[in-house]
């Protein structure tokens, strides 16, 4: 990933802190043909002092047959993205010389996966799942409100997926190259727009500091 000095993040709590509230990831492996990309929601979990994430798919899922485990796995996380027009910067009425662009928050993690077929693992890891989602909804839901049996023939259908995190890499691209005139520019024509989300990011690009 490119990474120009005024986009890059380097504190890795904090792009942990934004997969925790953007989890979909997109996931990229290497098969016997080529490229391989899947979406799945994964969460962060803390073990030896070590980060992982964990997902699961579908067991008809080919990825856990067809993987080339010489390659690390690329899981990518984007957050609030839109375009960003320069008629929003003041600047432009003193120098035209300005185009459009496009603004985005994105991390990557780059490390070795490993698969669990194991009902304990896979369980274990639903629960965390959507406990950790269910916060979020402010909803009680647990996994053990379904009936055992149904949530066993469930445990046969998927296949747990955890990457132990070598690298992170992060860009948040929040118009901070931009005079803060310009700034208060784009804030205020995303809102305009319904673009609040984006807005309140351009507004404080280090939300979780």
């Amino acid at each position: 990933m490119f990474q120009p000095s005024y986009f890059k993040q380097s504190d890795t709590r904090q792009m942990l802190a934004f997969i925790g509230e953007f989890p979909m990831a997109s996931l990229v492996t290497m098969s016997s043909n080529g490229l391989l990309g899947n979406h799945i929601p994964m969460i962060v979990i803390e073990r030896d002092k070590r980060h992982y994430l964990q997902g699961h798919v579908a067991k008809a899922n080919s990825i856990h047959k067809d993987i080339d485990t010489t390659v690390n796995t690329l899981a990518m996380f984007h957050g609030p993205n839109g375009y960003v027009s320069p008629s929003w910067y003041p600047s432009k009425k003193l120098d035209p010389r300005t185009v459009p662009t496009w603004d985005y928050v994105t991390v990557h993690v780059s490390g070795t996966l490993n698969f669990f077929q194991d009902k304990n693992w896979l369980k274990q890891h639903l629960v965390n799942l959507s406990n950790t989602n269910e916060k979020k909804v402010n909803q009680s839901w647990k996994l053990s409100d379904a009936p055992d049996d149904y949530i066993d023939k469930m445990l046969n259908a998927i296949i747990g997926v955890e990457i132990e995190i070598v690298e992170i890499k992060g860009n948040t691209k929040m118009t901070q190259n931009h005079p803060q005139d310009n700034r208060v520019g784009v804030i205020n024509g995303l809102k305009a727009i319904g673009k609040d989300n984006l807005a309140k990011w351009v507004e404080n690009p280090n939300p979780y500091k």
